[in-house]
């Protein structure tokens, strides 16, 4: 088993215990009827990020990937992958199965931290909603503030991994690290 499922399963039990020891076998199936109900709802969303990624996965070969890299390195590639963070879709039961496929592909750690700032921070799809819920000028603003931040820390990233790479050989990403162990 991986260790994020023993965690969560950990995290999981020591819950339901919890919740027993404050309010006995009730408060125990309301919160894992709660859980179902969430199951519900997100079956079928969890199925397409799936096909999705496994899709995503098939057609960015290392190869494709590498011709990108090749074509978009440096700044340019950093704001391509800041970019292409913002631009993917979906939360993170769909982003970071595809992030960890950027490990198998040897897709450098600063084009990796800049998808996931990227992602994070620009999240275009998240307009809309904050246009409506808070006020465009906000969000403009915002998003004019953040801007510059995916591009900044990819480069930051970069300057710092080529700079210390025989010094910390564990920040390539797609290698093994030091202690000859795969962080998978």
């Amino acid at each position: 088993m991986k260790r994020s499922l023993i965690i969560i399963l950990i995290a999981a039990v020591v819950f339901i215990v919890i919740a027993y020891v404050a309010g006995g076998n009730e408060l125990v199936l309301r919160g894992l009827n709660v859980s179902l109900n969430t199951a519900r709802k997100s079956v079928l969303m969890l199925i397409a990020s799936f096909i999705v990624i496994g899709q995503l996965q098939v057609l960015l070969t290392k190869e494709v990937i590498d011709s990108w890299l090749n074509k978009f390195s440096g700044i340019k590639g950093v704001v391509v992958s800041a970019l292409s963070g913002g631009l993917f879709p979906g939360g993170p039961y769909i982003y970071y199965p595809f992030v960890v496929s950027f490990k198998e592909k040897e897709v450098p750690f600063y084009i990796l931290i800049s998808f996931i700032f990227g992602k994070h921070i620009y999240d275009f799809s998240r307009i809309p909603m904050e246009i409506s819920l808070v006020d465009p000028q906000i969000t403009l603003i915002r998003y004019l503030i953040t801007l510059p931040i995916p591009i900044l820390v990819g480069m930051l990233v970069k300057y710092y991994n080529d700079k210390n790479m025989n010094q910390y050989p564990f920040l390539k990403v797609g290698e093994k690290d030091a202690a000859n162990n795969n962080n998978s």
